[in-house]
Parts: structure tokens; sequence; C-alpha cells
């Protein structure tokens, strides 16, 4: 056989059938994994979710029609998206949907009518509290009262939300809907005692209609009652008291599954009722140790939050929780032990805390010195040194303990401060400036202000506001020619603050011209500061601002407008035209990431998963997987790691105001924010940036407010092992 010669290697001519095949195998691989073409499901979805983003600008044609889907899973994804509207116009139609024969669909409208709620009006003085003690019929409004509330009367009364949730309660006969109404009935926003009596009795009301059910030991039934009872008693004033009944209520709540009990969803009912009582302020010093007996960890941290609150009265069980096993609990019992120190007692816990295994808890325990142990500096500031010159612990306790003498013991800080500002880490220089500004470092602050790391110079400019005011002009004024919108932001802050007098606006002007250029939406927040400070310097000309009535942010245009009325008392028309959006993922695309994984590769800690969720947040899953998959995630850090709340990151300058380019929309649902769950970072709403965040805990505050586009599902050990600074190796997409 002869041969044949591929590049430099020889080949027998009768390998080169084989040598073809092997050519053409991946073209077949890909032929054969060619995924099937999505589910008629999937391209009503697609259709959902375009005109969903799209906030009406393209109607919501498909969206009424898909109401009248027969797939209920449609239907469902169909009122979710005209909830997601928020407007209150929309009540009739989604509150239609109450009456869906499919439970999935109700439950999905009960969220609807919470999320397009608008701040309920004062009920008729015609209701009273003590009439309400069951179903609310009461608080339907009467036709006059209907008639008189306005001239609109196609537009539903926002108090008609209360009573179509509430009524709802008795007529329902799935427990997991029950459970949906309660959590809605509990964050429904609300003005005056009337409607508070209220929603209490029909949160009372859900717990016997799961009892009438015989699903009063059902954990998923019983977490959405729970849910709502919490965030009942969260919402309450400081004059606001939680109804005994509720109270009751949430006791039972507590004994789910019983003290012993592993299972995840019975300990997430308890952890609920633990804190609903917290906020009600119903838990006593008995209450707390039989919490801390719980085998759940989150009980027993519950626990703890509400010791915080008794000071002395559960130092018994502040100092067991300092003992306990799980390194959360012991976090949160220094938090508490730490508000017991404010009040003057002695810091040898906190102090002791410095030697724990965990990072998180160290961390916590030198937050605390500071504030705790003025009284006893000597032994504080042997410790602290201590920390500061250990060679095997990490850098982040270290700069950490620097801060705290800083605080504690200023002039003994200097030396270490200046040994800190010239690390090579930028984040440890961070540290040295916070420090330098809490120890009055003034030339530390300045030379750290030309640091090459936007991140250390906004630290530095913020220590040189608190410690030399206006003499820092000439560093606030180099600021504002950084591309970094944190630092642009602090330095416009403080001109405005500290030296409007001397400050020249071109120098503002031509920052906000250069951010302007770049067209990126979510540079919003630094154009708003320097518009600020343009106003409060003043000395521009209309001239300056005119450009500024067509830009493509409204809130940029609208803050134009107002700074031009007010020095010319002329009202100027804005006529802007907005960024063109992201397109939404078609259904092919959908049916990929629903089977897609995102894994984060962090340096020297191993891998997270998140299995990605487009059948909460679609276009947000999208874009997470899309920016990993071109290596927009690639290096970046977790620049915010909270103990016993959440890690943050994907910035690619490791703060808060710098990420990709477009807005993308928020995509709120009712899953609820549980441990491993993650987050899009935002600064209001539709403001989102790629940044991410993981819950480190169950943070049922952030429910309903932030949108959720995947899940941990390996790798949560690795989560709880991030510290600030942690890089992002690579993030890599698995697609099935």
């Amino acid at each position: 056989m002869g041969t044949v010669r591929l590049g430099s290697v020889r080949l027998r001519t009768g390998e080169r059938a084989r040598l073809a095949v092997l050519a053409l195998a991946p073209l077949l691989a890909s032929c054969a994994d060619t995924p099937p073409p999505p589910s008629a499901a999937q391209v009503a979805y697609a259709e959902i979710v375009a005109e969903e983003d799209a906030r009406g600008d393209i109607g919501f044609e498909r969206v009424r029609a898909h109401l009248e889907s027969e797939d209920p899973v449609v239907r469902a994804m169909a009122v979710r998206a005209l909830g997601r509207q928020e407007d209150a116009g929309r009540l009739a139609q989604v509150g239609e949907m109450l009456d869906d024969p499919n439970p999935a669909v109700r439950m999905a409208a009960a969220a609807a009518l919470a999320q397009s709620a608008p701040s309920l009006a004062p009920l008729p003085p015609s209701v009273r509290p003590a009439d309400v003690q069951g179903p609310v019929e009461l608080l339907a409004p009467t036709p006059d009262e209907q008639a008189a509330s306005g001239p609109d009367s196609d537009r539903d009364d926002g108090a008609a939300v209360l009573p179509l949730l509430a009524a709802r309660i008795g007529q329902e006969t799935d427990p997991g809907v029950v459970g949906a109404l309660a959590t809605n009935l509990g964050r429904l926003p609300f003005t005056g005692a009337e409607h508070r009596a209220a929603r209490g009795a029909a949160l009372a009301a859900a717990w016997r209609r799961l009892g009438e059910l015989a699903a009063d030991r059902d954990p998923l039934a019983l977490a959405g009652l729970a849910r709502g009872i919490e965030t009942f008693a969260r919402s309450a004033g400081p004059e606001d008291v939680v109804a005994r009944e509720l109270v009751e209520v949430a006791r039972s709540l507590l004994e789910t599954g019983g003290e012993s009990s592993g299972d995840p969803a019975s300990a997430r009912v308890r952890r609920l009722a633990a804190a609903a009582l917290t906020h009600a302020g119903e838990l006593a010093g008995e209450d707390l140790a039989g919490l801390l007996e719980d085998a759940d960890w989150g009980v027993r941290r519950q626990a703890m939050i509400a010791a915080a609150r008794q000071g002395a009265a559960a130092s018994g069980v502040i100092s067991a929780g300092l003992g306990d096993p799980d390194a959360r609990v012991r976090v949160e019992a220094l938090r508490a032990h730490g508000e017991r120190e404010s009040r003057g007692e002695g810091c040898l816990a906190i102090l002791l805390a410095l030697d724990d295994s965990d990072p998180d808890v160290v961390a916590t325990a030198l937050d605390l010195v500071a504030g705790a142990c003025q009284s006893y500096r000597g032994p504080a500031i042997t410790n602290l040194e201590a920390v500061l010159d250990g060679r095997d612990g990490d850098w982040r306790s270290r700069a950490r303990a620097l801060f705290a003498l800083a605080g504690i013991a200023p002039d003994e800080a200097g030396d270490h401060i200046r040994r800190f500002a010239g690390d090579g880490n930028p984040f440890v220089r961070a540290w040295a400036a916070r420090a330098a500004g809490r120890a009055g470092e003034a030339e530390v602050l300045r030379g750290l202000a030309g640091d090459e790391d936007p991140n250390v110079r906004e630290a530095a400019l913020q220590g040189l506001g608190e410690v030399v005011g206006g003499d820092g002009r000439d560093a606030y004024l180099a600021a504002l020619e950084s591309d970094d919108p944190q630092l642009v932001m602090t330095a416009s802050r403080l001109l405005s603050r500290h030296a409007a007098e001397e400050t020249p606006v071109s120098a503002l002007l031509a920052s906000l011209a250069r951010f302007t250029s770049a067209r990126r939406e979510t540079e919003r927040d630094v154009r708003v500061a320097l518009l600020v400070a343009i106003g409060e310097v003043g000395g521009f000309s209309a001239g300056d601002l005119t450009p500024y009535l067509a830009d493509f942010d409204d809130v940029v245009r609208n803050l134009a407008a107002n700074w031009l009325f007010e020095s010319t008392g002329t009202v100027h028309e804005t006529t802007g035209t907005s960024l063109p959006h992201t397109p939404t993922p078609d259904a092919a695309r959908i049916a990929e990431l629903a089977g897609t994984q995102v894994i984060l590769h962090m340096a020297d800690l191993g891998a997270i998963v998140i299995r990605l969720r487009p059948d909460l947040a679609a276009t947000n899953a999208d874009r997470f997987a899309r920016l990993a998959a071109e290596g927009y995630f690639d290096g970046l850090t977790f620049h915010r790691v909270v103990p016993n709340f959440v890690i943050q990151g994907g910035s690619p300058h490791a703060n808060e105001y710098m990420g990709d380019g477009p807005y993308s929309r928020d995509e709120i649902s009712d899953h609820p924010h549980w441990r491993g769950t993650v987050g899009l970072s935002t600064r209001g709403r539709d403001t989102g940036d790629a940044q991410i965040f993981i819950n480190l805990v169950d943070n049922v505050r952030l429910d309903f407010n932030y949108t959720i586009y995947g899940e941990v599902v390996d790798g949560m050990e690795v989560v709880d092992a991030v510290q600030e600074g942690a890089v992002i190796e690579r993030a890599e997409v698995i697609t099935p």
C-alpha cells in the first residue's frame, strides 16, 4: 500500500478512509446531538417573554391569547407576565385567573395580583377590624364606594386585591394554592390599621382552611403560609401589634416536623415561623432556649437574631450560640453579642472569636472589635496586632484587623497602615485606605488617591473627604478623568460637598460628556451623580445641558430639564429615544437553556455548578449563559461577601457600579430566595448589569424584588468558602 503525507506525518493510503471518518466524526456527532425542536409550550413562552420584556411597547396580544391556552403551564406564564407589568389597571384581568381549573395557574394569579397591587387606600369608614373574622367579604367596596373612588370605571381600586385573595381562601381546595394565597396576602402593601387587621385575619383563615383540607401538616403548603406571616410581621411598624390568633398560628408552625426533623421543607417552615415571632416580639427566653435545641442550624440562627433584641435577658442563649457547631449560628451569635457590647459589657467573647476556625466568624469578630472594646483597649490592641503580624493568616483577616486597630487605637495604626498601603493586592490597599481614613493619615490617603486601582482611589477619596474636606479638591478633580463610575460618583459628591465654589463646572461637564459618549445604560448612576453635582456647583449655561434633553436615558433627560428650569425659569421639553433593547431569547434558545449549567471554576476553591432557571427568568438566564460562554466572567471576582447574607460578584471593576453595558429587566417570580439561589444584582427596577449574587441563607426579605435565574446544584461548600476577592478563573457553559 502507498502512503500519503498529512503535514509531516506519513499515513498509509489504506488509512485515508479512516482519517476521513475521523475528520467527519465531529460533524456526525453534532448531527446526532441536534436538539429536538422546541415544544409548543416553549414557543408560546418565547412569545410571552418578548411582550413581557418590552413592557407594553409592542402590546400584549400574544400574552392575552395565551391566557386562553389549553396548556396550564402557558396560562401560568401568561398571567405572570401581566403581573410583572406591575400595573394596577390589569387587576381585573389577572383576578379572573383565580378561577382557573389548574392549581399552578391559580398560584401564578395570586402572585400576579400582589405584584400588581398599588398602595392600598384606607378602608371605607363603615368597615372596622372587629368586623373581620374570616373571609373578608366585608372589605369589598360597595358600588357607591367604587363610584366615589374616581372617574375611571375600568380601573380597579387597589383595595380590591385584598378581598380577591382573601375571599378565595374559603373556596380553595388545593393546599398549595392556599399557601400561595397566604404568601401574597402577607406581602400586600397597605395603609392604615384596617387593612393590616384584614390581612392578619385572612392569614389566620388560611391556617384554618389548611386544617379543613387535612393539609395542616403539608410542609409545602405550610411554607407558603409561613412566608406570608413572616412578611406580614416584618412589615409591622413600631406601633403595630400582631393579632394573638396569628401569633398562635406561628407557634403552631414552629412545631412543623418536630425539633429533631432534618427534613429541609419542614425546617424552612420552622425558620420562617421563628422569624415571624421574632418580628412580632413574641419570643421569650424559654422560647429561645427551645429553638437552640432544634436540629436545623437555620432555626438556631434565628434564635440568635431574636436574642439580639433582648439584651442581657438573653445572655445565656447568646453564650450557647457562640459555641454552636455551625459557623452560621456563631456568626449570628457574635452579632447578637455585639449588640450587648454596645451597652457597655465586656468584649472577651469577641476577642476569643478571633481564633475561630471559620473565616466568616473571624471577619464578624473583627468588624465588632472597634465598637465593642473601647473600654478594653489593651487586650484588644494586643489581639489585633497578633492578627496583623500573623504569617499564616489570610490577608483578609489582617486587612480587617488593620481597620479595627485604626478605629480603636489610631495612633498605633500608622506604621501598619503605611506597610499595607504598599501591598501588591489592590483589595489590601483599599482596606489600608479605609484604615487611613479612620486614623486620619492624610498623607497616606493622598498617596493612595493616585493608585492605579479605582477601588483603592475611591476608598482614599472617601477618607480624604472625612480627614481634609476641601483640601482634597485636586484629588477629587483628578478622579473625574477616570472611567470608573464608582470613583467618579464619589469625586463628584465630594466636590459639591466640600469645594463647590472652587470647582470648575467644565470638569464635571467633560466627565459627563465622556460617560455619555460610551452610551452604556448601566452607567446611569454616574451620569446622574455628575448632573446633580453640576446643578449644585452651578455656572453652567443652557447650551451645556440642552443636548441632554435628547439623551437616551429618561432619568438623565428629566434631570437636565429640571436644572434648566431651575436656571432659566422656562420649561424645556425632552425628546430622547432609548437605546435599542437586547433581543429576547427565541424558543430554541429557551429549550437549550432549560438544560444548561454554568460552572464557575474558582481559583484554589473548586467549582460552583449553577443550573439555569429560564422558566423563572428567561432573559437573564440567557444573558448569564451568553456572557459566560464569551469569557466575560473569566478572571473576575466576588468583591462583596456578607456572612449569612450573600456573595456578589461579576463586576469588571470589582465594585457595585461597573457591569455589562445594557440594562436587563427584572423578571420577578414567586420563587423564594432560598439558600443557593442565584439572583440578579440591581440598583432599582430594571437595572440589571450582569452582576450576580448567591444567597448564603434563606433571604426571604429579597422575595418579589430581585430576579432569580439559577440555583446552585453542586458546590455549595465552595460558595460558603468564598471570601472577598475570590477569583473566578473561568466560567464554563454545559449545554444539553
